[in-house]
């Protein structure tokens, strides 16, 4: 039977929270399309201390804001507009000393871009690994014993293959390991204890004639920019952050290379936060 809010027993407080238990849910079912369509860098929210600790704390926290603000606010149109809540991810910190290897997305510019920086001024910090070349049964065998970050057929008995101690031993010698692997592999290389700085080359209808050159085969405009809008889509599975290269950052190949030896050197001094559960 339900109790009445004249019930001197049932206090005002208790019917206001109820109340706003249930905007919180709302909130909370509402905000779950904006979670989904936002950067990594726009949804994660760092929580520090325990996790059931910090969970506890980011609610009670929330639900007491909450409270507070009911007080002043109506709640069919300023609480609405005030408050947008956002699903917390619980992050775990990583500092890394060594350079960390490099990721390009779209995958398909990766090759020329790995190539234009080694032959840029100024990329002694720069490198790409050697690769282990192995026959086809031994591939094979690799395939089963190892993690393979990427491979390659260079004939039908012979494979080039990339893995964790490839890039390791460019680490060793204090350069970045630019690949040309996809953005797939870095669950595998977070699970091997190498966290590798993923930059998003952003394309545009405005840029998407700049890049015309550095395609590995011609594609029309329009099958380019499905194919980037794809692989953008991936990004939303990454255990961690990304940094992004905007169209407007750039208008000229040197001026991108700049950028993006700038973003790699902004990217190697932050902290790096994986979300394991995505692991």
């Amino acid at each position: 039977m339900p109790l009445s809010t004249s019930d001197p027993r049932v206090s005002p407080r208790l019917s206001r929270a109820s109340f706003l238990f249930g905007q919180l849910l709302q909130f909370v079912s509402r905000s779950e399309n904006k979670y989904k369509r936002m950067n990594s860098n726009e949804r994660v929210r760092i929580v520090s201390g325990s996790p059931l600790g910090s969970l506890a704390r980011s609610s009670l926290d929330a639900t007491k804001l909450l409270t507070e603000k009911q007080e002043e606010l109506d709640p069919e149109s300023d609480l609405g507009k005030k408050f947008s809540l956002i699903p917390y991810s619980l992050v775990r910190a990583f500092y890394c000393e060594r350079r960390r290897p490099v990721l390009f997305t779209p995958t398909m510019l990766a090759k020329a871009l790995v190539q234009k920086l080694l032959n840029s001024g100024g990329a002694m910090e720069f490198t790409m690994c050697k690769p282990d070349v192995v026959t086809r049964d031994e591939f094979l065998r690799k395939q089963k014993t190892e993690t393979i970050i990427y491979s390659r057929e260079k004939n039908p008995n012979t494979f080039e293959c990339i893995v964790p101690a490839n890039i390791e031993a460019v680490a060793a010698k204090n350069k970045h390991c630019l690949l040309e692997a996809g953005i797939n592999c870095t669950k595998d290389l977070i699970r091997s204890s190498i966290y590798p700085i993923v930059l998003l080359i952003r394309v545009s209808e405005k840029n998407i004639k700049r890049f015309r050159k550095m395609l590995p085969r011609p594609e029309t405009e329009e099958e380019f920019l499905r194919l980037c809008r794809l692989k953008e889509k991936e990004l939303e599975a990454l255990p961690c952050l990304y940094a992004t290269v905007e169209a407007d950052m750039w208008g000229s190949v040197e001026e991108l290379l700049r950028v993006i030896k700038d973003k790699i050197g902004e990217e190697q001094r932050k902290t790096v936060w994986v979300d394991e559960d995505q692991l």
